[in-house]
């Protein structure tokens, strides 16, 4: 007996992927076999119960049977378990589920109930994402490290605080690492002066890679240069500007088409914090650690001793308990709250830092006030896995169900490419993992993926691409002078090149973390945080860079457009994005020699829009290191 099913086939499953609520989900099975299944049930595990499908005989045709039902999806957001159970005229019985891999498509067949069941995401009807965002361009901003102006933040001779800050004379001084005074680890104490008004200065740069969203690290005040410890969550910290100066920033770039996003980190505070007050830096009986009566005492969690619970035991950041109804409404519900300032003071949305840590009633609460305030806002969660299943905390997270986040950030992506391009993985498997996030994502959620391939927590793009190995036996001090072999950084560059090309033409987002398109290198933070090299970067690769946004910007199809496989076998990976009037094929060839590939579809004519370069062969050569972008016509 041969059995066939293939969640990625139209015919098959209908509709492809995830499912609105109360929608109708079409399923056939074929089987070939001498004779007629006895019986064919689609099961269907939901709400923690079992329910069987009977499925009744479409065709036959030369010993294949092809067996169809039809379901109703549940009218609320969760998500939905299948296989098919078959039993046969003998008395056997079969199953058929998801591949051992648990990347959809072509499953198993087996004598035992499946190890993976196919996965159905089924979403609030009425969930969108902004318009705006899907069809956007982003740009990650660490701002002490991006562009400084004398116009911008205040650096005074005398700090407030008690903790000593290193102020660089030099924008291109080496990096010092500092212990921390109190507390074990780096300090993060030192800063170079890049300020809000150094972006102002650099939107007419952001807008000529075609930029339309900025997306900065936290701004907030506190102690470190990455901020990620808020000290107080209503004003931007005084190195890098004041509030007026936000708001300013955010009317100059929409003057460009730019809109700004903040990073909201509500998982944790700062010691250093008004709010904790660890070290007496806002007086000596303010904030929850020394003053039992605070009126912040009950966001953190204290034990013996005044002994708290702290973020991952960094004892700089203590949790909050996001619940606390005090911490809700400063954050969340009351008029003046955190996330609906900043949206009056310009902000377009939220990048939401961890948020596995983030309670779902928290989210939920988030959503529901972020779009009270302007339902144009989006709301992106820092998820490092598939967000659609997610189990954190021994809870099935619901981020993508339509009540709570709009979209994350898509490190399967990253981490995909990646490993494609260093030949980690073949063209197939980079396919049938894509579709995995095709089709465990709602479909608004999928085309807003904010699809980075670098960030500030993990090693440069360029690097990474090199193969530089980050020696945990060598001081950081000393690694942050190494740099590729020339041999090497060629050889990353034109990898760069390809993984570009895949960002600004795939589903999603692109996003461009701050340097990556001059080439710039750097291993593990804070090495990955270095100064913009405004002098010195790769010309020649941000040319490159332009080209492609430029080519994504005034394509509508590469924003908005079908997307479809057409190619993926050892290092070559082709795609094609199509709409009504368009047809766009890109490809890439990661291997270290010339491929020749066979479209299929075939067409009559390929344009790169690259460099304007006329196909017309049946057979494409691509050479090796190398991709293209073309426009097809019949």
């Amino acid at each position: 007996m041969k059995v066939y099913f293939n969640s990625h086939d139209k015919f098959y499953k209908n509709p492809f992927g995830a499912v609105k609520t109360d929608d109708l989900a079409e399923f056939k099975i074929s089987i070939a076999d001498t004779t007629a299944p006895a019986e064919v049930f689609l099961r269907i595990w939901q709400n923690n119960a079992e329910v069987l499908h009977k499925m009744t005989l479409i065709s036959e045709i030369n010993g294949e049977f092809t067996y169809g039902a039809t379901v109703q999806m549940p009218p609320a957001p969760m998500l939905v378990w299948y296989y098919f159970v078959i039993h046969t005229a003998d008395n056997r019985t079969f199953y058929y589920g998801n591949n051992a891999e648990y990347l959809g498509g072509v499953g198993e067949l087996s004598t035992e109930p499946p190890q993976h069941s196919y996965q159905i995401t089924v979403y609030d009807k009425d969930f969108t994402v902004p318009q705006w965002f899907r069809d956007g361009i982003m740009y990650q901003i660490f701002v002490d490290r991006f562009a400084k102006s004398c116009r911008g933040g205040i650096l005074p001779p005398v700090e407030k605080n008690i903790l000593p800050k290193v102020r660089y004379r030099n924008w291109n001084e080496p990096m010092q690492f500092h212990q921390h005074p109190f507390e074990n680890g780096y300090a993060a104490n030192d800063f170079y002066g890049g300020n809000l008004e150094g972006v102002i200065e650099k939107l007419p740069y952001l807008k000529e890679l075609n930029v339309s969203i900025i997306y900065l690290n936290p701004i907030f005040e506190a102690y470190s240069n990455h901020k990620y410890d808020t000290a107080d969550y209503k004003n931007i910290d005084s190195y890098f500007g004041d509030n007026e100066t936000f708001t300013h920033l955010c009317k100059e770039a929409e003057k460009f088409g730019i809109k700004v996003i903040l990073d909201g980190v509500f998982s944790h505070t700062g010691a250093d914090s008004l709010y904790f007050n660890k070290y007496g830096t806002y007086g000596e009986n303010v904030g929850a650690y020394r003053d039992k009566t605070s009126p912040y005492r009950e966001w953190y969690e204290f034990g013996d001793g005044n002994s708290y619970q702290s973020w991952w035991g960094c004892t700089t950041l203590p949790n909050v308990k996001e619940l606390t109804p005090s911490y809700l409404d400063y954050i969340l519900r009351s008029d003046d709250s955190v996330v609906k300032l900043w949206l009056d003071r310009g902000a377009s949305g939220w990048r939401l830092d961890v948020a596995d840590e983030l309670p779902p009633e928290f989210l939920k609460i988030l959503r529901r006030e972020v779009k009270s305030k302007d339902p144009n806002a989006i709301i992106i969660g820092e998820v490092w896995e598939d967000a659609s299943n997610k189990i954190s905390y021994g809870a099935q997270r619901e981020y993508l169900l339509g009540g709570e986040l709009d979209t994350v950030m898509n490190y399967p992506f990253k981490d995909n490419v990646i490993a494609f391009v260093l030949g980690h993985i073949c063209a197939n498997t980079l396919h049938r993992r894509m579709m995995r996030i095709f089709e465990n994502y709602p479909r608004d959620c999928a085309f807003a993926l904010m699809n980075l391939v670098g960030g500030h927590d993990v090693v440069r793009l360029k690097s990474t691409l090199g193969e530089m190995y980050d020696d945990p036996n060598v001081p950081k001090y000393d690694k942050q002078f190494w740099k590729l072999s020339p041999e090497a950084e060629a050889l990353a560059t034109k990898r760069q090149k390809l993984i570009t090309l895949l960002q600004m033409t795939f589903v999603g987002v692109p996003c461009i973390y701050y340097g990556d398109e001059i080439g710039m290198q750097g291993l593990s933070d804070p090495l990955n945080r270095a100064t913009m090299k405004w002098s010195d970067g790769d010309s020649e690769l941000l040319k490159y860079y332009r080209c492609l946004t430029k080519i994504r910007r005034e394509r509508d199809v590469l924003r908005r457009g079908e997307y479809k496989t057409v190619y993926a076998q050892d290092g070559v990976f082709a795609f094609v994005r199509f709409n009504e009037s368009e047809k766009i094929l890109c490809i890439v060839n990661r291997d270290n020699e010339d491929r020749e590939v066979r479209l299929d579809p075939d067409c009559e004519k390929l344009v790169s829009l690259i460099d304007g370069a006329v196909e017309s062969s049946k057979i494409l050569k691509i050479k090796s290191l190398e991709g293209n972008i073309y426009e097809l016509y019949d």
